[in-house]
């Protein structure tokens, strides 16, 4: 216990060694000058009945007032001797804290306890391991493999005069019957489809599988058991089908028509090939960054173990049930203690190095996520008039400088890997570039 005067005593509980308990003593005779200075003042521009404004005598003001006064004349005293504790003491509360009045009245000393959490005292451990940085060269094929995926985003079809195979456009009618009984919304004329797509019901694909234009056949087909549509779900049912056309899927060619498709001005392909070599590298550079953040966050968690306030762990227990991606991700206490010691650990190496972000970087964060929008000014306007959107950012950039101020003092060993391997879609038997 720290006795600071007879006045006030601030004491830590073994069972809670970040809470604060901060025991105060007003004498009455501070609480009473208190209330009188409330009630002259009222009275100066009170309006009671009979009486002119500021004219009615101070029996009736403190009968009307009196009670009011009195709290705010407590309100203030508690804040005031409060705030002195904490810059007294340098605490670094976490949140606002619970006031409990023990005595108080006119005439009373007022005496009242306010609890509150502060932030841990700890110097923050940096993790004595070896943090891999995989590298990636992009090569001829990665650019091709690239520019493939490209055509067969703007693939189109043509007519073929042959039996349907997987991945062809099939038009169909189709009909639908259960017992003999046609089904609701079982008659449908002039569908496409894209075998394979798995957009029809997998016997109905099946059974379009080597059809040509003009023929009709019909198939047994079996609704599932969890079929979204309650009355058909497990439900046996005939389907009628007549095939109006088979077309065949077929890619654009590289050329200057689909270059220009592309937003190359010129058409020259070979520029195309360069904005897609210089896109792959940059996404390459931006994995290889976050799989080192994500293993020196890793490390840093593994390394420190703070004392975690309780009202940052609820809180951010808070957060993760309103995020339903979260919520189904299991332990949501392990993840908001993992939060919790990440953001204490972060903050105190911002702190205690006196990192800084800038507002040329903040802007640049907001910047780089623009990108991904069809209009990045509208999306930079409307992300800078929300101020928690921008404390955000500012967070962020924040993070990433601690990354390097980490990344500075842990050992970093380079892996040459293809870019197929970096971003995990590496083929079977691919080995790690020389």
């Amino acid at each position: 216990m720290q006795k600071k005067d007879q006045f006030m005593q601030i004491s830590t509980p073994e069972a809670a060694p970040l809470e604060r308990h901060i025991h105060v003593t007003i004498p009455a005779s501070e609480v009473e000058s208190g209330v009188s200075q409330r009630l002259r003042n009222k009275a100066r521009s009170a309006r009671l009945p009979g009486f002119r404004p500021g004219k009615a005598p101070m029996t009736l003001i403190e009968r009307h007032y009196g009670s009011d006064a009195l709290m705010e004349t407590f309100d203030h005293l508690i804040n005031e001797r409060y705030s002195q504790a904490v810059r007294d003491e340098s605490l670094r509360p976490v949140g606002r804290p619970e006031v409990q009045v023990e005595k108080g009245g006119r005439g009373e000393d007022l005496v009242f306890t306010a609890v509150v959490e502060v932030y841990p005292e700890f110097d923050p451990q940096v993790p004595d391991a070896t943090v891999i940085r995989k590298t990636a060269e992009v090569t001829d094929a990665d650019v091709d493999a690239t520019i493939d995926i490209m055509r067969q985003q703007r693939r189109f079809y043509v007519s073929a005069e042959r039996p349907a195979q997987d991945e062809d456009r099939v038009t169909v009618d189709f009909q639908g019957t259960i017992d003999g009984v046609p089904m609701a919304g079982g008659d449908v004329t002039n569908y496409s489809v894209v075998l394979g797509s798995g957009r029809l019901l997998p016997d109905i694909e099946q059974g379009l599988l080597g059809m040509s234009a003009g023929e009709d056949r019909t198939v047994a087909v079996q609704f599932p058991a969890e079929y979204h549509v309650a009355e058909l779900a497990g439900q046996a049912a005939q389907f009628h089908l007549q095939v109006r056309e088979v077309a065949a899927p077929q890619l654009p060619e590289v050329d200057a028509a689909f270059a220009l498709a592309l937003g190359i001005e010129d058409g020259d392909v070979a520029v195309l090939r360069q904005e897609v070599r210089e896109n792959l590298e940059r996404e390459a550079q931006r994995i290889s960054r976050g799989q080192v953040k994500a293993q020196i966050l890793d490390l840093v968690v593994a390394s420190n173990h703070p004392d975690l306030p309780r009202q940052m762990i609820g809180q951010e227990l808070e957060r993760l049930q309103k995020d339903a991606n979260a919520a189904a991700g299991g332990d949501l206490d392990a993840l908001a203690r993992r939060r919790v010691v990440l953001g204490l650990v972060l903050s105190e190496i911002v702190r205690r190095e006196k990192l800084r972000a800038s507002p040329a970087e903040v802007t640049q964060v907001i910047r780089d996520m623009s990108e991904q929008y069809e209009d990045p000014e509208q999306f930079i306007s409307w992300y800078r008039s929300n101020p928690e959107q921008m404390e955000q950012a500012e967070a962020l950039v924040l993070e990433d400088k601690v990354v390097a101020w980490l990344l500075e003092r842990v050992k970093v060993s380079d892996e040459a890997v293809s870019f197929n391997q970096l971003i995990g879609r590496a083929p079977t038997g691919e080995t790690n570039a020389e």
